[in-house]
């Protein structure tokens, strides 16, 4: 399953919905990939009376699961099907001061779902966009990465798609940084 319209969609007016109001003027930017996770598992069972699943993936033993009521489709999904899992998170920093508003709400959240259209097989989207304001605590221009204090505390060090934004990059320097989550979930008929 691609990412739905609806998905797209959601992710740019989430980015819209976490700005600070104003436009401020274009600042450089760093990108990159923070991570994902890719699994498939193969469906051995589905109770449509307790909403139980048993899906086994090739590295791990048989797993119970219960469809909440928010799984629609389940009398859809079958034995034999095969059921992916797809999770990335990304970053985004822009290397700006943040505005007075940013700092007064330095983290801002906005998610949103869709679902697989009826005439394709059972799936979902998920999307989430976390801005927060953060200062830059190391800079490794070897490593291609820097790593960013949030304003609760947290660490986490990002990977920087180009290397020339290193050099923009300066210790306790206030960074506005987007971090957007996608999880596909698609459904993958067994084979008649």
């Amino acid at each position: 399953m691609k990412l739905p319209l609806g998905i797209l969609s959601l992710i740019g007016l989430t980015l819209a919905a976490c700005s600070s109001g104003p436009e401020t003027p274009a600042a450089p930017r760093a990108r990159g990939q923070i991570g994902g996770l890719k699994i498939s598992a193969k469906v051995e069972s589905v109770d449509l009376t307790t909403r139980k699943i048993v899906l086994k993936s090739p590295q791990s033993e048989s797993e119970t699961y219960i469809a909440g009521p928010e799984v629609k489709r389940l009398a859809e999904i079958k034995v034999g099907d095969t059921i992916t899992l797809d999770y990335k998170v990304a970053a985004t920093a822009e290397l700006r001061e943040p505005t007075a508003e940013e700092r007064k709400s330095p983290v801002t959240v906005a998610q949103g779902a869709d679902r697989a259209p009826a005439d394709q097989p059972p799936g979902g989207a998920f999307a989430r966009v976390t801005r927060v304001v953060a200062l830059v605590e190391a800079v490794d221009a070897e490593a291609k990465t820097f790593s960013i204090r949030g304003p609760m505390g947290g660490m986490i060090k990002i990977p920087v798609d180009d290397p020339a934004m290193i050099a923009s990059l300066k210790i306790w320097q206030a960074v506005v940084v987007s971090f957007v989550e996608t999880a596909l979930l698609s459904v993958e008929p067994a084979s008649k």
